[in-house]
């Protein structure tokens, strides 16, 4: 039963080959080391968990992950947790506040991380999974459809594939943004998405992506359950309520070794003010090109890529956002930012992997005026833009408008595995925020301006390693 194969801690199945087996695997990850931002402070990761998988007559199977976390995260990740309206814990849900009189810290956070869904072969090629996880769609290091950076949700999957055709439809139960406090029922808003991606060549996949924000008076819009008609057909001959975002994918490979990636996402788009160059503020688009270059010389692996992001871009009239849980459901900075991504990953021997990454962004924040009101300068996703009317021009809008702010991260990890699934790793990770301080307003200047420089340590089984690339 223990270590019958080097994935499964525990593996047990039918005397009857292919009836049933389950696999189960003990997680966990300490990480701990010294952050030199601020004052200097010790920073610590600690994990502990259980994975079990399983199945039955290949049919039907089953996940399921649970997670206690207890944490005290780099300075630039406690500011999404003890600043702002909206606060957050990097892809979690529910947390609260952990101390300690030991280490003489009252900044850590404690959180309880479940997922588990069910899986249903139906005929030959329609898959379906019902459960609590989260997705990334794409080819790159980020996604502007739907990535994982956000809380796990509640979903229905539909996977459709024959031929050279692959067809995904998702069905989800968000949260609205809303403000921490006491025992409350969380506000809910919906999601339906649709990627239709098709393999014309051996070296060409092209796709098709639509998704739907909505919210009614807590249930789902029957309407979107079709799952092959356009989403802003059925949006708009209800009067436009909701907020559908549309956009194409593609990758290329060549030269054996190489592949060409990207995005295009539209959120709202007027040809006429799109031609004209006019920096209308409704004109919101985002973009990613990216590039890997496989075994450059053996085991040494590149990627570098762009994405950008117009002002505006996944907000709406309203809570009907793009956003999960005070997260963003796409990428990180939210809107209205450039960004460039370069990645090497090394494997000198077998069971060491080196990967070293270095994010240059620049992104345009909201400002405040000496009496605390905001200039929405198209960053804030969660700031309502319905009909224009909080915007801060309706022309005139360009990326990095507002309070400018570059941001450069560098982050080096090196992974040794002496067994299967497991990782002793080393990391450093520099990050540095800088820009302008509101005129109006100097004390807003930790928007603007943090830096961090932490070195540390850390032992994992079974669990990916976790980055806050941001």
């Amino acid at each position: 039963i223990l270590y019958r194969e080097p994935a499964s801690f525990m593996h047990y199945s039918s005397k009857k080959k292919g009836l049933y087996d389950i696999r189960l695997n003990p997680v966990f990850d300490l990480k701990t080391g010294f952050e030199t931002g601020g004052d200097g402070r010790f920073v610590f990761s600690s994990v502990r968990g259980l994975e079990v998988r399983g199945n039955i007559k290949r049919v039907f199977s089953f996940y399921f992950n649970v997670l206690g976390n207890a944490s005290r995260p780099p300075l630039f990740v406690t500011d999404k947790v003890r600043r702002g309206t909206y606060r957050y814990v990097p892809g979690q849900s529910y947390w609260k506040d952990y101390s300690s009189k030991i280490f003489k810290f009252d900044d850590g956070v404690d959180y309880f991380d479940a997922r588990g869904y069910i899986n249903v072969n139906v005929l030959k090629y329609i898959n379906i999974s019902f459960g609590r996880d989260k997705f990334f769609i794409g080819n790159g290091q980020r996604s502007l459809f739907l990535s994982d950076f956000s809380a796990p949700y509640l979903f229905l999957r539909t996977d459709i594939k024959f031929w050279r055709i692959n067809y995904q439809s998702i069905i989800a139960e968000l949260n609205s943004q809303y403000i921490r406090g006491a025992d409350q029922l969380l506000p809910k808003k919906y999601m339906a998405v649709h990627h239709l991606s098709i393999q014309p060549t051996h070296w060409l996949n092209i796709g098709l992506f639509e998704s739907v924000i909505m919210k009614r008076s807590n249930h789902f819009e029957i309407q979107y359950l079709n799952p092959i008609i356009f989403y802003r057909a059925i949006e708009h001959a209800m009067g436009s309520p909701d907020n559908v975002l549309l956009g194409g994918d593609f990758k290329m490979n060549f030269f054996n070794h190489m592949q060409f990636y990207g995005q295009i996402l539209f959120d709202e788009l007027n040809f006429k003010n799109a031609f004209a160059g006019n920096g209308w503020w409704a004109n919101k688009y985002a973009l990613q090109f990216g590039l890997k270059y496989i075994d450059i010389i053996p085991n040494l692996d590149a990627q570098v890529e762009t994405n950008i992001a117009r002002p505006f871009i996944y907000t709406h009239e309203g809570d009907i956002n793009y956003t999960h849980y005070n997260q963003p459901l796409a990428h990180p900075l939210g809107a209205n930012f450039w960004e460039l991504i370069f990645q090497l990953r090394y494997q000198p021997i077998k069971q060491l992997l080196i990967n070293a990454k270095y994010i240059a962004s620049t992104v345009g924040n909201d400002t405040l005026d000496i009496n605390g009101a905001v200039t929405n300068y198209g960053g804030d996703i969660f700031m309502s833009s319905g009909g224009g009317t909080s915007v801060t021009r309706e022309y005139g809008n360009k990326i990095g408008q507002g309070g400018k702010a570059t941001i450069n991260y560098f982050q080096l990890v090196m992974s040794y595995t002496p067994w299967h699934n497991m990782y002793i790793d080393f990391e450093l990770l520099y990050r540095n925020k800088s820009g302008k301080i509101s005129k109006d307003n100097p004390s807003y200047a930790m928007q603007y301006y943090q830096s961090t420089f932490f070195v540390g340590i850390g032992f994992r089984m079974n669990i990916g390693h976790k980055n806050y690339e941001f």
